[in-house]
């Protein structure tokens, strides 16, 4: 009874941990493509093209640990890598390398996902502002701050439908934060409040994201992002 006890509690891990890893694959040669809008309240609206494919896993050293640990390098479309762990508090990104450069690792924990994936999770997130800009003749002037995101899984069965499909039983993470950025003296301090929804489906990853940083003066305004998956390739 006892055996049989340990062998059932084995396959509820093992299938927990499965099932936590399907909203985020990490299979080699996996690829996503994705459309972006970038929608100022001031500027021109922006578009973009974003391409990321899941390169071979690496073992590499834990510098925190001094161990050794699988890494998931993920390319993207300008040839910079960035790699992903999955360990058993979540899947984290664990560094970022830009042209063959040595791996910056990450100073603090930042999850992609944090486990369990359960309705009322939470987890907070070094991040920094991208989106607020100024076009001018000469130069571009943007707004970049640090800020701390807090997350939070707020539903296991969203339904979403982007350019690549429909997806049922998405989980949604929504995020929010506060900063303040000096610009110079004519500018002042800018205060800026972030919001961010995600969505991720079983077996394909993220598939939708929007992104809205708002200001508190009509120099920047506004900035919303909104990001869809194109297509992918498994």
């Amino acid at each position: 009874m006892k055996k049989k006890l340990l062998f059932l509690a084995f396959l509820f891990t093992s299938s927990c941990s499965l099932q936590n890893n399907t909203y985020f694959p990490l299979n080699e040669n996996m690829t996503w493509n994705y459309h972006i809008d970038i929608i100022p309240e001031i500027e021109k609206k922006s578009v973009y093209k974003k391409i990321s494919s899941v390169l071979k896993k690496q073992k590499i050293i834990n510098p925190s640990t001094n161990q050794e640990i699988y890494v998931y390098p993920l390319r993207r479309e300008n040839n910079s890598i960035y790699y992903y762990y999955n360990s058993k508090e979540g899947i984290l990104r664990f560094g970022k390398q830009y042209n063959s450069n040595n791996i910056e690792f990450e100073k603090e924990k930042r999850y992609v996902l944090k486990y369990p994936i359960k309705k009322g999770n939470t987890w907070t997130e070094e991040s920094k502002t991208f989106l607020i800009l100024r076009r001018y003749p000469y130069f571009d002037y943007k707004a970049t701050a640090n800020f701390q995101l807090k997350n939070k899984l707020i539903s296991l069965n969203e339904t979403i439908k982007v350019p690549a499909g429909s997806f049922k039983k998405c989980i949604k993470i929504v995020g929010e934060g506060n900063t303040t950025f000096f610009g110079d003296s004519e500018i002042g301090t800018i205060k800026i409040k972030i919001k961010t929804q995600e969505w991720y489906a079983p077996n394909i990853g993220l598939v939708k994201a929007v992104r809205v940083e708002e200001t508190d003066t009509d120099l920047f305004g506004t900035t919303k992002m909104v990001q869809v998956l194109d297509q992918y390739s498994k």
